[in-house]
């Protein structure tokens, strides 16, 4: 799959995410929601893992240990994200991750040596601006408690981001996001542990059931390949920053199933997080063209 189409089904299924994710807590305690969501993206992603030897290149230090750096940070930064869905909306949420452009930017032009020119900046800064105006009708409500606690994940995930760009060039993306859960088990069972041991919420209901398998089969499988298919072959900083327009399509989605209402602030921030997002596309795919000819 190209890159592109690659980040594009992902942009679309991160912008379910919070809505899954707000919905899941309704039944289960959140590291429980959690951490059975990732062993049912393992188990979707097994076959693969296992099968052509990738089970014995992920058990190498060399390429085990990165993977395990990258599953404390995305499950940590993942794990604060959910619980802050018990104080806030599913658009306010997304709308506050926006600020790992910023990581993203510094991070890429740090680390990974990424050109960051005029026109993306610009571009990010529109998405930036967009998702500003969205939020900014709930200023002054309760919600900052879930709004403040999803400011501290984005460098966790940037920094995982940036590792698995390091990662050898040859390893694929079940690889990488089957070894990801996998490690994901061992450090999410304490939190879980902790929530069964203080009266941890379970449900078997049907409701229950079919939003964790919407968060593992989507979530913890699908959206992780399509992710790693995307960056590992383009620019992280582009990626990121196209990505981060997901906000808008939440905001619309959870506008159609009732969760949230629409005010012309909102409409507004709409428009210009789309237009951000359509000029870094074009960015992007310049990119890949010009790296093909």
């Amino acid at each position: 799959m190209p890159p592109f189409a690659a980040l594009l089904g992902c942009w679309l299924l991160n912008a379910f995410w919070p809505i899954i994710g707000q919905g899941g807590l309704r039944h289960y305690s959140t590291p429980l929601f959690f951490h059975a969501g990732m062993l049912l993206g393992l188990a979707a992603t097994l076959p693969w893992l296992l099968a052509g030897g990738r089970w014995r290149r992920a058990a190498s230090p060399s390429v085990g240990l990165p993977l395990l750096a990258m599953g404390v940070l995305s499950c940590s930064a993942s794990l604060v994200y959910l619980q802050a869905l018990r104080y806030t909306t599913p658009a306010n949420a997304a709308v506050m991750a926006q600020v790992e452009i910023l990581y993203s930017a510094a991070l890429s032009s740090w680390l990974l040596k990424e050109g960051i020119g005029a026109r993306q900046m610009a571009a990010s800064l529109l998405v930036v601006a967009g998702t500003g105006l969205i939020m900014a009708h709930d200023l002054g409500s309760v919600r900052w408690k879930g709004d403040l606690m999803i400011l501290l994940t984005p460098w966790m995930y940037q920094v995982s981001h940036v590792i698995a760009k390091r990662l050898p060039k040859d390893l694929e993306p079940v690889l990488i996001s089957g070894t990801r859960n996998f490690f994901g088990l061992f450090i999410l069972a304490p939190f879980s542990a902790w929530a069964l041991l203080h009266g941890g919420r379970w449900s078997w209901s049907a409701d229950a059931l079919g939003i964790l398998a919407l968060q593992g089969l989507l979530m913890n499988a699908l959206a992780l390949l399509l992710w790693y298919g995307a960056i590992l072959r383009m620019d992280l900083a582009k990626a990121t920053a196209f990505l981060l327009s997901y906000p808008a399509l939440t905001m619309l989605f959870s506008w159609v199933m009732g969760r949230e209402r629409i005010y012309p602030v909102q409409v507004a921030g709409l428009a210009v997080t789309l237009v951000g997002a359509f000029w870094l596309s074009r960015i992007s795919l310049a990119a890949q063209e010009r790296r093909r000819a």
